[in-house]
Order: C-alpha cells, then sequence, then structure tokens
C-alpha cells in the first residue's frame, strides 16, 4: 500500500515509524512544510506513559526518547509571596525540535521517504492518507464538511514562551496585575529550559511578563519562537474518515493546553492506526475500527480540557494552599475517576 502522511510533527512521525515496524510491505512518504529547525514551541509534556507507546513497537526508539526526558513528581503553586507543593504523578516533558530530530532519524532509518515542502491535500495515486498537519489541517479543510469540522475558542489569551532556567517541577506562578491576575504555567524539559505558559490579560510583552514573574524567573531571560497572544481553538471533527483519508493528532481533535494531553494523544493515535492496519485486511474497516477505539478517549480528554480551561478563566482569588488543593480537580469540576480513567492521556494537575 502506498501512503502518504501529510505532516511531520509527533502524530504523523510517530505513525510512518509504527507502520513502518509492522512487517507489512508499504510505502510510506512524510511530507512537511517545514524543517526540524524552523518547529515551534519549547517543550512538550511527555508523561513516561506516552513514551512507553514505543515500547512494543520499537524498544530502542523507547530507550532513546527516555533519555531525553526532563521528569518531575511534584506540583508548585506561587501566590501572594508564598509557595505549596504536593507529591504528584511522575510526569516528564522534553524538547519539541529533539522529539522531531528523534522520530525523523528513526523514520528515516527504516526506511521512510521524508519530503520537505507543501503538504498535498489531493494526494492522488497514494491508497491511504494521514492528515497528520495539525489543527489547521490543509488536508481536512479541502473535506471540512465531509469531517463535519468544527472549531470554537475556550479558555483565555495565553502565550507560549520558554525560560532560560530549569524549574524544579511543574510550577505555576500567580502575580497580581491591576487588571487581574497573571498565570504561568511551568516546567523543565531540559538542564537549563522550561516551558513557560502566560495567560494574562491585556496581551503584556514578553519584556512586561518579564518583569512581572522577576523573582520566580531568578534573572533568566523569557524565550520567544514565533509567540504571539492567542485564544486556544478547540478542533472536533463528525467523523474523522472520508474515502481514504484518515485525520490523526491535533488535525483530528485538540484538548485544552491545561491538561497536558496534546503529545500522547498524538502518539496513541499514531500507535492505534498503525495497528488497526495490521489487524483488518480492508482499509474501510482499518480506518472505523482504528477511530471507535480513540473516539471516547479523545472526548473524555476534551471534556476534562474545557472544564479546566474554564477553572483557570475563573481563577479564585484563594490562600496558596487552598489554590493547590484546588487544582488537581479545577475546584471540582473534575473528579479523580474522570483523571484515572485509562487511556485519557490527561495531566491530572495540568502543565
Amino acid at each position: 500500500m502506498r501512503i502518504l502522511v501529510n505532516g511531520g510533527g509527533p502524530a504523523g512521525l510517530a505513525f510512518a515509524a509504527f507502520a513502518a515496524r509492522s512487517g507489512r510491505d508499504d510505502e510510506i512518504t512524510v511530507r512537511d512544510r517545514a524543517g526540524v529547525e524552523d518547529t515551534y514551541g519549547f517543550g512538550v509534556v511527555l508523561p513516561p506513559a506516552a513514551v512507553e507507546v514505543f515500547r512494543d513497537v520499537d524498544p530502542g526508539l523507547a530507550d532513546e526518547l527516555a533519555t531525553h526526558v526532563t521528569g518531575w513528581d511534584r506540583l508548585t503553586v506561587h501566590r501572594h509571596g508564598r509557595s505549596a507543593s504536593i507529591g504528584s504523578p511522575r510526569l516528564g516533558a522534553m524538547d519539541r525540535r529533539t522529539l522531531l530530530r528523534v522520530l525523523r532519524r528513526r523514520c528515516a532509518e527504516l526506511g521512510v521517504r521524508l519530503a520537505q515542502g507543501a503538504v498535498d491535500p489531493a494526494a492522488d495515486g497514494y491508497d491511504l492518507v494521514v492528515a497528520a498537519d495539525g489543527a489547521r489541517s490543509v488536508t481536512r479543510a479541502q473535506r471540512a464538511r465531509a469531517f463535519g469540522t468544527t472549531t470554537r475558542q475556550i479558555g483565555v489569551d495565553y502565550i507560549w514562551l520558554g525560560a532560560g532556567r530549569a524549574f524544579g517541577d511543574l510550577t505555576f506562578l500567580v502575580v497580581e496585575t491591576p487588571a487581574g491576575p497573571a498565570v504561568a504555567h511551568a516546567y523543565p524539559y531540559g538542564p537549563d529550559r522550561s516551558t513557560f505558559l502566560v495567560e494574562a490579560p491585556g496581551h503584556p510583552t514578553p519584556a512586561a511578563l518579564t518583569e512581572w514573574f522577576a523573582g520566580p524567573l531568578g534573572g533568566a531571560r523569557l524565550l520567544e519562537n514565533r509567540s504571539r497572544w492567542s485564544r486556544f481553538h478547540e478542533v472536533r471533527n463528525r467523523t474523522w474518515v472520508s474515502g481514504n483519508v484518515v485525520l490523526v493528532g491535533d488535525a483530528a481533535h485538540t484538548a485544552h493546553y491545561s491538561v497536558g494531553s496534546g503529545t500522547r494523544l498524538a502518539l496513541d493515535d499514531a500507535r492505534v492506526l498503525a495497528a488497526a492496519l495490521c489487524a483488518e485486511p480492508r482499509l474501510t474497516d482499518a480506518l472505523s475500527a482504528y477511530e471507535a477505539e480513540r473516539r471516547p478517549v479523545v472526548e473524555h480528554t476534551q471534556r476534562i480540557g474545557r472544564l479546566s480551561a474554564e477553572w483557570f478563566a475563573q481563577l479564585p482569588d484563594a490562600p496558596v494552599e487552598r489554590l493547590l488543593g484546588d487544582l488537581a480537580t479545577r475546584g471540582g469540576r473534575i473528579s479523580w475517576r474522570d483523571l484515572a480513567t485509562e487511556g485519557t492521556g490527561a495531566v491530572p494537575v495540568g502543565g
């Protein structure tokens, strides 16, 4: 089978690697409009369970990824000059560029063709087209009516930055401004780097944010990489399959960043789709099986993400100890049963 993967992010590259390792005699091409060094963002949450997605199919790849993950097992909140911490499930993150480099190298070793340039939404001559080209998928847009695509903005405005220091754990920093509280979601992804995602009213400049968070930053710089103020877009589709085109990762669905699930969901999509292609002789049955398995988990995670975004948008002015306690269940909006649902990909304490 000739397979075209439109998009060279984690979902597309992981699917290509899984499919190439499956033993099927497929010809796989990954097409991406940008190179690894042009990617946006900083560290991505990659909990141990996400790394283990690779273990059964490619143990060596799982071991390599694990060496790049910076882990933590505590949650810390700073507000009103005070801090409080509690233990959390073991979590971790890694540099987005490093993740893509490792996956691209493994794909090349497995005989996957890597092509750079605009994605090919028409994709004539391919038996299967995997749309892995992100939340603003060009491939999906060509068939938006067939997929039943809807998007809506949730949460408050945010900007995705980095910090030139490694915080010790998953850290929420709250500072008071005349327009209301500003919240930074910070977590380490390397020896001297952290993701530093900020929600704040009024779209302050990174220079202003550096001043507001000067204490916790300890003199470190805030880093930019295609950083701009925006509102999170939740992507949903009535179906993930149209003919021989199938959606994976952010092209199929997005869940609010405050539950830290995007990369995990993308990798699980990739694994399940590759497995379904092996298990089902007919392509239509394989694509149906993939969606049937993944949709309930995704919709559950999206629901948690909406509730989490709502809580952060209405952040209570509470003592830091109470804020820390409320954070785990977003003020009672999310139950421990929700968070414990197998395979949800949601991070119980945010990030």
